[in-house]
């Protein structure tokens, strides 16, 4: 019988490897589809969030923690994008030392097709991997919010 630890370990493998199924397959379709990756996509949704928020604002450091790349990484990462003319960045008014960043309205395009496209690609590849045989509680957890496979209707 397997101790306790060794039964999380082997858990948290599977979550690993369901996490980089699931990426993998939504950074191919956003590349076929967009021309964008996973991180790009996800910069955008999350300069979206900060946009729609009250404040505006979503500091480098921050969208950096929140798509797992490096300060130097995410700074080329906005460059590629304003090459690409999906934002457009200025000097802040409030601070010389910080920067605004603009969604254009490629990008809100970009976004308002690219949503769906993530929350499809993920149902599907949840299924698929149903299919396959992965953990059912993983799996459950993902479709419903809860391990057991009922649902969260709260």
């Amino acid at each position: 019988m397997r101790s306790q630890a060794s039964t999380l370990i082997t858990r948290w493998r599977a979550l690993d490897r369901l996490h980089g199924r699931i990426e993998n397959t939504m950074d191919r379709r956003l590349h076929e589809d967009f021309g964008l990756s996973l991180r790009e996509f996800q910069a955008l949704t999350m300069l979206q969030e900060a946009i729609d928020t009250a404040h505006g604002r979503l500091y480098l450091q921050d969208l950096a923690a929140e798509i797992g790349l490096s300060q130097s990484a995410t700074s080329r990462l906005v460059a590629r994008l304003e090459s690409r003319a999906l934002i457009t960045t200025s000097t802040a008014a409030h601070d010389r030392r910080s920067v605004d960043v603009h969604l254009t309205s490629v990008a809100r395009e970009t976004l308002r097709r690219g949503i769906p496209l993530v929350h499809e690609t993920v149902r599907h590849t949840v299924e698929a991997l149903a299919d396959e045989g992965w953990d059912r509680d993983l799996l459950g957890y993902l479709r419903n919010g809860r391990a057991d496979g009922v649902s969260d209707t709260r």
